[in-house]
């Protein structure tokens, strides 16, 4: 009032020069605010490396104490508030893992989510001030542009930005003092107990600590107080929606209803809603190793327990709710155990991005076994705990340890967690963080859940190839790229075929996954998503309850001929246990991870040691088992040379020798190999190498056309003289008496289709075609089919191949495009889903069987069979089918596949020709 009647008093143009200024300060208020200082909070940059002022490690003035952050979750969000937090115009990018130096002090922030428009990274969401599973090697960096912003002075890299200096400035000058506690102190602490929060109102307008929101704002400032367990406090800074003068809002007018603890706030609030928060792989990963480097679900014992979230009673007010828990591991707490197969040990689950211990209190064998499910286990089995028990006893004994200090927090229990054991993840079970109760103790009486997994016969060995199975198995996985997947093929009546997808679901998918000794099933997979099989459909409309031991023992319908077809074959993903085979290879000096020189740990005078693998024998097969091992899925190429693939530096020499691969071991250490290292081909540039890819070509012969078109001709001499130039004769064809005489060809037509999911490609490059005068084209792939005649005890008595071929797409299906085409020097391949047709009267497609005596025979077809192109399965290259020649004629029966059926019927058909035909 009284600079208001000064104002009146005031000549009129004095009063409107009063009043123009007036507004003109308003008006400056309103647009540069005072600097938000949230919790006395100040941000710099500084460590080790560093090329300017625009760029380091990020550090945080919290509490009186310089602090790191954490690289987990960042994005260029995050960089950009920083950068402009500290006057610079934008970020460029972050930098993780230590770049700029490892800092010291606390870790004060950790997850931070920025949506890239706060003011500050205190206004961002994060875990909590100080909590944190991360170590130094994890602090954060940050690269800025290095344009300032408008009203900010230049710096230099001697004095660094920091937060508490970086206000516009018309006069450029900079406050360079230390940064202080821009808090008031608080008042002095009561006697004896207290509960609930202090209220300070501050009524210095100018308080360091004011948080201006417009200039019109007045009243008191609320500082709310939490005590910290040694009876200091900490203040809280008001939140800007907080209402004007004295009145608090009506959650504060209870302080049992609105406890606060551990500076909690309206972003970490959100973070313990019962929804999961959004996780990467990458990150839960980095957080398991942090209990050591190890695989799997192997952590090393360690002392150190789950990382302790935010404690906040408002995730605790309804305990009785449900939660979702994400993952599942065991650490081996009683075991020594480095890198190996871990099936026992004490759970730990995480929920909302922390691991946390399950209360043994109503755990039940039905929880473990899908506990182990998860974790690539078939089954669970019970046993004696008390070793268990004797060491959570004495470590609640002994005054130094933490757990006693743990047990008592709730966010280290999920206490209660009920399955009914036919789930397939914990996600899918009852969970309770905290169970209604008098007292505030959690898992009285109780300790944590230990859990043991019954691994699959496969992963039984102890690092070595697996046993053949003592029982037949009765289902199968067929051309997947990873261990664990595949299509799902059944074997009835001796004959092995697929699944209809129609109300295939992941309970029926975990039943084979456990059949198979592997755990749940990760995905059930439909319309022949992992490539089509052949022969017959046996199941369709599978429905299993979750507790068959085979998928033989679920209801299911058979299938009439022609109302399904194998685009709607079924496949599955199964959850594989971790057994450190992957640790044991690796991949040195390719452009991309899924190629390189071969590199393998292996034992050497006592100790492990990395090297290199000789690449003399090495294959396809060879390859196929090192990208298996590494989850690359299949291999594209098994290299000789390596030359141009860099070694690592601790892997110079040659550790492994002579080796010799099936194909279907689970690690490069399984196959056969030399006992002592010997390589005259030497290693270096001569290193064997592998290059993986995630889908592959599947070729397959059409047994029901060779069937069908056999037939026997006599040709005469001139008519072969193409023929004979691409040695598709016998040999006695040499001491005939050209162009006179004739030859007795056993003749057919052969359709090759591929029924993989990547197109058949041919391994040598267009500038190594050979032009074909006879046939008039180019042939890109030499002795590409064999064609043989065996006596029954497998003797080879006649043989024919085609010395070149032409790839080409001869017929695709409605809605597949022709890609590939032999005329004028074309693209040659077979697509995904198409056929090559060779036709009988084209030569060399034939057995010269002229010097063969009458007789019963088997006659066999073998695609690729030198394994120059890869496939993602070769068992099913292979055609035999049962010949019979009586000097006139021939009759060809039971023709099949190599792999369509049990080694029992196979045997049969050897000998007592009881076998049935396969077709597509």
């Amino acid at each position: 009032m009284r600079l208001h009647s000064k104002i009146q008093r005031l000549r009129s143009p004095e009063r409107m020069m009063c009043l123009s200024s007036l507004y003109t300060l308003l008006l400056l208020l309103f647009c540069f605010p005072p600097p938000l200082l949230v919790q006395g909070m100040i941000v710099r940059l500084a460590g080790v490396g560093r090329r300017g002022p625009n760029e380091g490690r990020v550090e945080v003035f919290h509490n009186g104490v310089w602090g790191t952050v954490c690289d987990d979750e960042v994005n260029l969000n995050l960089a950009n508030v920083v950068c402009r937090e500290l006057g610079f115009q934008r970020g460029y990018t972050w930098a993780h893992s230590a770049k700029f130096g490892q800092g010291q002090g606390p870790i004060w922030l950790d997850n931070l989510r920025c949506k890239g428009t706060e003011l500050s990274i205190a206004h961002c969401r994060f875990n909590g001030w100080g909590v944190t599973d991360c170590t130094h090697a994890e602090d954060l960096g940050v690269i800025c542009s290095p344009e300032r912003r408008p009203g900010f002075s230049p710096v230099s890299l001697e004095e660094a930005p920091s937060s508490s200096r970086q206000q516009p400035n018309p006069t450029g000058q900079r406050n360079l003092s230390p940064p202080q506690t821009p808090y008031p102190p608080a008042a002095p602490a009561a006697q004896g107990p207290v509960r609930g929060h202090e209220i300070a109102l501050n009524r210095n307008p100018t308080s360091s600590r004011r948080t201006v929101i417009s200039p019109q704002e007045n009243g008191h400032e609320i500082q709310i107080s939490r005590r910290n367990r040694d009876g200091s406090r900490v203040s809280q800074p008001v939140s800007p929606a907080l209402p004007q003068g004295h009145q608090l809002p009506s959650r504060l007018a209870n302080g049992a209803a609105y406890r606060t603890r551990e500076e909690t706030t309206p972003q970490a609030v959100q973070r313990v809603s019962r929804q999961p928060q959004p996780h990467s792989q990458l990150q839960s990963e980095r957080r398991s190793d942090r209990y050591h480097q190890s695989s799997g679900n192997h952590v090393e014992p360690d002392p150190v327990y789950p990382d302790m979230g935010l404690e906040t009673d408002t995730q605790y007010l309804q305990g009785s709710e449900s939660v979702h828990l994400e993952e599942a591991r065991l650490r081996p707490v009683l075991s020594t155990n480095h890198g190996g197969l871990v099936s026992e040990g004490v759970l730990e689950v995480k929920h909302a991005g922390k691991w946390r211990h399950v209360c043994n209190r109503g755990w039940d064998l039905s929880n473990s076994r899908v506990v182990c499910g998860m974790l690539g286990f078939p089954a669970a089995e019970a046993f004696d705990q008390n070793a268990y028990r004797k060491l959570w006893d004495s470590k609640l004994s002994d005054p130094s340890s933490r757990l006693r200090t743990q047990i008592s927090k709730k966010a280290y229990w999920v206490e209660k967690v009920h399955c009914q054991g036919l789930e397939n993840s914990l996600s899918q079970c009852q969970a309770q963080l905290l169970l209604p109760r008098s007292d505030a103790v959690p898992c009285r009486g109780g300790m944590h859940a230990v859990v043991r997994c019954v691994p699959g016969s496969q992963f039984t060995r102890n690092g070595r190839a697996p046993a053949p199975p003592a029982v037949p198995p009765v289902v199968r996985l067929k051309a997947g790229p990873r261990l664990g997947e595949g299509r799902v093929e059944v074997l009835r009546e001796g004959k092995w075929g697929t699944v209809c997808d129609h109300l295939w679901d992941v309970t029926a998918a975990s039943v084979v996954c456990r059949e198979l000794g592997f755990g749940t099933a990760k995905e059930a997979l439909k319309n022949a998503q992992l490539g089509q099989g052949t022969g017959p459909i046996h199941m369709n409309s599978v429905q299993c309850t979750g507790r068959e031991r085979s998928i033989t023992e679920c209801q299911y319908r058979p299938v009439p001929l022609y109302t399904c077809k194998h685009t709607q074959d079924v496949s599955v993903r199964c959850n594989v246990p971790n057994t450190g085979m992957q640790a044991r290879v690796r991949l040195a000096g390719g452009r991309e991870p899924a190629e390189g020189r071969v590199e393998v740990l292996m034992e050497v005078n006592g100790a492990k040691r990395w090297g290199s693998v000789c690449s003399e024998n090495w294959g396809i097969n060879e390859a196929m088992v090192v990208c298996r091992q590494l989850g690359l899925g299949f291999a594209a190429r098994a290299h000789q040379e390596t030359w141009y693939w860099p070694s690592s530096s601790d892997a110079g020499e040659v550790v492994l020798s002579g080796t010799h691969c099936i194909g279907t071991e689970m690690s490069i250490q399984q196959c056969r190999r030399n006992t002592h290292v010997y390589c005259p081909r030497g290693g270096e540039g001569r290193a064997a190498g592998v290059t993986c890819v995630d889908t592959a070509p599947d070729l397959v012969l059409d047994a029901q056309l060779v069937q069908e078109t056999a037939y026997l001709e006599d040709r005469p001499l001139h008519m072969l003289t193409c023929a004979n130039e691409e040695n598709c004769l016998s040999s006695s064809a040499a001491r005939m008496n050209w162009p006179y005489g004739h030859r007795r060809l056993l003749r057919f037509s052969s359709r090759i289709m591929n029924l993989g999911r990547a197109d058949f490609r041919p391994r040598a490059t267009r500038e190594s075609w050979v032009w074909h005068q006879c046939h008039r084209h180019y042939h890109s792939i030499e002795v590409f089919t064999h064609y043989d005649l065996l006596t029954l005890n497998g003797t080879k008595v006649a043989e024919g191949h085609k010395a070149s071929f032409c790839l080409e797409d001869t017929y695709c299906p409605d809605g597949v495009y022709k890609r590939y085409a032999c005329y004028n020097m074309g693209e040659q391949g077979i697509s995904v889903g198409c056929w090559d047709t060779y036709r009988h009267d084209i030569d060399c497609q034939w057995v010269d069987i002229t010097d063969i005596r009458p007789g019963e025979y088997i006659f066999q077809v073998e695609v690729n069979p030198s394994l120059d192109m890869a496939e993602s399965d070769f068992q099913n290259n292979v055609m035999r089918c049962r010949c019979k020649y009586d000097g006139a004629r021939v009759y060809m029966f039971g023709c099949h596949a190599g792999d369509a059926y049990s080694a029992e019927a196979e045997d049969l058909f050897d000998h007592q020709r009881q076998i049935s035909n396969n077709f597509l």
